[in-house]
């Protein structure tokens, strides 16, 4: 119980910080409370529906907005809408058949897979040290190739390491979005992400809906709930690719004495 609640309010913290909180808590599954990588990675993914929720309560005014329009059924959608529809559809294409590798993975290996989490950090990290081109452009002006753009980014970071948050905001930087819109967005988007990722884990490990798995849960989304506006602010203003590419380092180290330990 006291390994959930740990993990819960790791990634209740973590969610709202571009350092992939997939890969913080599945290395921190692994190493902390010995679970095998495939055990660590299900309850990350898990626990990313309380921090779903907690982002719902967030944005719940884009998001009610965002239904009632998608209810009317618009011959023509607003920007928000058809980048919110397009990110969705492109980030399922590519994330679902990338969990369903991650989750044929064999339980041996873990040193392999901290390590591999590690490089992925190293690559998060490293992207969000470039300089974002001047921003010209806000949410009313946004565009099909945004979404895709964003869609592809949040797909590809169902690889735990690979930090959604950072690679969301740095493609929508990339296209001249404003930071504060390419912050929100990127979170605004992860909720039917983050929530279709819980499923996955819940219908492919069943345990989660143990007691353990409530507790992770509820500790997500209470932490969630208290810290997102404050680490939101704190990811606009303050540059964590040099803290990523550190974290990152360690675990690949970690992972490839712990392999060759083995």
């Amino acid at each position: 119980m006291t390994e959930a609640l740990f993990l819960g309010a790791l990634q209740g913290v973590s969610e709202w910080l571009p350092v992939s909180s997939e890969g913080v808590v599945t290395a921190a599954g692994a190493w902390l409370f010995s679970l095998s990588p495939g055990e660590a990675l299900a309850f990350a993914l898990w626990l990313h529906l309380g921090t779903a929720l907690a982002a719902l309560a967030y944005l719940r005014k884009d998001a009610a907005a965002l239904l009632r329009e998608a209810a009317a059924l618009p011959r023509k959608p607003s920007p928000l809408l058809l980048f919110a529809l397009t990110s969705t559809a492109v980030s399922g294409v590519i994330g679902a058949p990338l969990l369903l590798l991650l989750d044929g993975l064999p339980a041996s290996g873990g040193g392999l897979a901290m390590a591999g989490i590690g490089a992925l950090m190293l690559a998060t990290g490293a992207l969000q040290l470039r300089r974002p081109p001047l921003a010209t452009r806000d949410r009313s002006a946004l565009t099909l190739a945004d979404g895709l753009a964003a869609g592809v980014a949040q797909g590809f970071a169902a690889l735990p390491g690979l930090s959604r948050s950072g690679l969301t905001v740095a493609f929508l930087l990339a296209r001249r979005v404003d930071r504060r819109d390419a912050l929100a967005l990127s979170f605004l988007i992860a909720i039917p992400a983050s929530a279709g990722a819980a499923a996955f884990a819940a219908l492919r490990h069943g345990s989660l809906g143990a007691p353990e798995g409530a507790v992770g849960l509820a500790a997500a989304l209470a932490l969630g709930l208290l810290t997102i506006r404050a680490l939101m602010a704190a990811a606009e203003r303050v540059q964590f690719g040099a803290f990523v590419i550190i974290a990152g380092l360690a675990l690949l180290l970690g992972g490839a004495w712990q392999a060759a330990a083995g």
